[in-house]
Parts: C-alpha cells; structure tokens; sequence
C-alpha cells in the first residue's frame, strides 16, 4: 500500500477543468517529484491533496484512508504539511512564531524544543535569526522559514511546491541538499519543480504533467534516456 495515493481525481476552477484523471503515489521514505510546464496542473494536484481545491472526482488515500473529503486542518492533522511556492510566512511574526504557529497545524507540540533544535539543525541561519521578524528575511531565508514551518509538525508527507524558484544557485543546492536529508531521515516528499535537474537529483521518481494529465511516470534514468518526453513537455 502506497503511503499516499491519489487515483483518478478531476479538479476544476469553475467551469475549467484543470486536472483530467491525475493518478500517482508516492510510498514511505519516497521523493517523488511533478514536472513540467508553467500551467500544467502541478500545484492543483498539490491543492486537490491538501483540500483546498477540491476534487470533484477521484480519491485522494493517506494509508488507505480516504481523506477526499476532509478539510485542509483535518488533512493536515492526519501528517500532510504543505509548503506553498509563496511561502506565506507571515511577515509581522518572529522566525520563531512562525515555527509555534506551525507546531499547531500538527499532530502536537510535545518534545517542542528537541523539534526546534532539529529543525535548526537543517537551517543554523534560521537560529541565528530567530528574533527576526518575517518582513526582513531574505527570500532564501524565507524558503527555509517556509520549509521549516512545514517540519515542525511532524508531517509523514510534506507537499513541496516550487522551492527554489527565484534563488541564487548556491541556495539552490543548499536547499536540494537539505530536502534530501529530510528524506533520508524517513519523511516522504511529494515536490513540485520546475528545474530538471534538481527533479532528476532529488527523486526517486518522477511523473511529467501536461494540461492536468500526467503523460510519464518513471524513474530519473528512465527520464534521461527519454528524450522524446522531454522535448515535448519539459522547457529543456
């Protein structure tokens, strides 16, 4: 059984239909990774899983548990944390407000302080600036606010959508280098991203979406030695 599936689901903005019968899982200790176009439908499937776009058909699992119907707290009650691509930290708020505020869309607070010295372990600058108020993080300490944000409330999945848009490329790697050791510290990742080469790094598998369907599933390899799929749906 698939830690998370999603079988099925058709999503619409009103009278768009926006995602046409996207199926994928992603199983326990997976990064598995959305790729392709601006305007695929990448970000709805994340929305669709969270509840916040809500499939008009279709199923969405967490352990076999239809979570279809739940709202975004419950959903997010269950172990799913979302890290949108605006990272809405909230401005007025302190690095460490934003992190207790985000301990309370979890499974609890217990053991705050060992959560907190681990997640500083991944992001030391967020340590550093853990008095600082939202308004004045740079855009990569954002992300990390962001990402952290989702950790502290001990998500089994964590939906990642677009991290490293808009950083320079020494955070781009810090930040691919972090999201992996998170994996292999046991919390499966279900990521959106537009670059290719971070998807291919980070992954063990990959699905490639196109107007709201998904058109490969495979392996970084398999991609690789796909050339046809990547001329037609990615911006190589």
């Amino acid at each position: 059984m698939s830690l998370l599936a999603v079988e099925d689901i058709h999503t619409y903005y009103g009278e768009a239909h926006i995602l046409q019968g996207v199926s994928l899982t992603a199983g326990e200790g997976e990064v598995v990774t959305l790729i392709g176009r601006n305007g695929a439908g990448k970000t709805t499937t994340l929305r669709s899983i969270m509840g916040i776009a809500r499939p008009r058909r279709g199923h969405v699992r967490l352990r076999g548990d239809d979570i279809t119907a739940l709202g975004t707290h419950a959903i997010a009650h269950r172990g799913i944390a979302w890290v949108p691509e605006e990272r809405r930290v909230l401005s007025n708020l302190t690095v460490l407000e934003n992190l207790r505020l985000g301990m309370l869309g979890g499974s609890g607070t217990n053991g705050a302080t060992k959560l907190l010295d681990e997640v500083f372990g991944y992001f030391p600058r967020l340590r550093e600036r853990i008095d600082q108020r939202g308004r004045f993080l740079s855009g990569g300490e954002q992300q990390m606010l962001a990402i952290a944000r989702g950790l502290v409330s001990r998500p089994s999945v964590m939906l990642v959508d677009e991290p490293t848009e808009g950083l320079a490329p020494l955070l781009v790697q810090n930040l691919t280098e972090i999201l992996a050791t998170i994996n292999r510290r046991g919390t499966t990742i279900l990521l959106v991203e537009q670059t290719l080469e971070v998807a291919l790094r980070l992954s063990h598998r990959l699905y490639v979406m196109d107007q709201g369907q998904i058109q490969f599933e495979g392996t970084p390899d398999q991609l690789r030695r796909d050339p046809t799929i990547q001329q037609r749906f990615l911006e190589i």
